[in-house]
């Protein structure tokens, strides 16, 4: 049962290692349109809220209502896993360097600035009411 409780936890850690902490000057939004600019400040909130410490609104306004699920099921909370989490995070500014929408869903291609070395992530998005909110992060 404790691999399971971990594995959400996980799950927002491993996004947070890389796509959050401190906050950009730079507004990399600018260059998208529509849905893709929706998309793209949903990832601008998140490094937000992140560089704040604000798991409450990471829980309820950013992260899809599937992952923030996955906690109840788990018996955790999102606000516990995200606050972990952001006690762990590296600072390092966020840039959004492609979206792309498909469906109800739009993978959004990041580059985490970490000091010498960018690193790649992919934010995966779910259409979730009239907004976006992030539902799978990736590396690499």
């Amino acid at each position: 049962m404790l691999h399971r409780a971990l594995l959400p936890a996980s799950i927002v850690a491993v996004a947070l290692a890389g796509c959050a902490a401190q906050s950009s000057s730079n507004d990399s939004t600018g260059k998208f349109r529509g849905d893709q600019r929706l998309v793209a400040n949903t990832v601008e909130d998140f490094q937000s809220a992140a560089s704040k410490g604000d798991q409450v609104k990471i829980c309820r306004d950013l992260l899809a209502k599937s992952l923030v699920d996955q906690y109840a099921q788990h018996g955790g909370t999102c606000d516990k896993a995200v606050d972990g989490a952001l006690k762990d995070t590296d600072t390092f500014g966020l840039t959004v360097e492609s979206v792309a929408i498909s469906g109800q869903q739009a993978p959004a291609r990041v580059t985490a600035d970490r000091g010498k070395k960018d690193v790649q992530r992919t934010l995966t998005l779910v259409k979730q009411g009239p907004g976006w909110r992030i539902s799978a992060f990736a590396g690499g």
